[in-house]
């Protein structure tokens, strides 16, 4: 008997959004412009992904507004971190903007910029904001949140918008704990509507693939101390392993 083939992820321009996800969409004219982008840039996974990514920060955001305390990254000692205070103020608008397009550097559309997809996804996004009339000050925010992103360490510690995407993506990867479904907007429905309508598919492997693809064509993508990098790194080590990056 011939083996059932695993599953494929859907491709780019092929991630559908269902009218009740839509309605978890902020009605800004950027965030519609944001969403085209993503939808027509990235695959299903990662379309998904960063839907997934922007309900998650979302929860965050109220959690450190919620507590006293904020939950914070300790330090190796086992201390809490500095910088306990964060601003909550994140207008949804510019957070979903934030959150939709932080992996659309990954596109093809975007292989010619010799720069990592970090930077590259938060430029588009700046533009998008800025083109909608987006303060300075929120856009500046918005950007720092995507460019640092997978900067382990340094993110977390800067609170706010920052803290809350980083945090949100590694919730979404399983480092950190998914916000509890009362903090997320509509509560255990919109969990549930995370689990059925926004798959996992093969996030970790497309958007591992995706970003080596573009460090092999241009290294500048991938500076050796980068997750790009990482990335790059174990893929020339094991170049016909065919699985999610090993360094993923």
């Amino acid at each position: 008997m011939c083996p059932v083939p695993e599953p494929q992820s859907p491709g780019i321009g092929a991630g559908t959004i269902t009218a009740a996800v839509r309605a978890l969409v902020p009605n800004h004219p950027a965030c519609a412009e944001a969403l085209t982008i993503a939808k027509a840039s990235l695959p299903a996974s990662i379309l998904y992904h960063s839907i997934r990514v922007y309900m998650y920060a979302q929860a965050f955001l109220r959690i450190f507004q919620d507590s006293d305390t904020p939950p914070k990254t300790p330090t190796p000692d086992g201390r809490s971190p500095s910088g306990s205070g964060c601003d909550t103020r994140t207008p949804p608008h510019v957070l979903f903007v934030a959150c939709i397009l932080h992996d659309v550097g990954t596109s093809q559309d975007h292989d010619a910029i010799p720069e990592r997809f970090e930077v590259v996804g938060a430029d588009v996004a700046a533009r998008v904001l800025r083109k909608h009339g987006i303060g300075e000050a929120a856009i500046r925010d918005a950007w720092l949140a995507m460019s640092l992103h997978t900067s382990p360490g340094i993110a977390e510690r800067l609170g706010g918008t920052v803290r809350a995407v980083r945090l949100a993506v590694r919730a979404d990867f399983g480092s950190y704990p998914v916000p509890p479904p009362d903090t997320l907007p509509g509560g255990a429905e919109t969990m549930n509507m995370i689990r059925w309508k926004l798959p996992r598919l093969e996030i970790e492997k497309d958007l591992g693939d995706a970003v080596v693809r573009q460090a092999v064509m241009d290294p500048q993508k991938a500076p050796g101390s980068s997750w790009p990098g990482d990335l790059l790194r174990a893929k020339r080590a094991e170049p016909n392993w065919d699985g999610v990056n090993k360094a993923f």
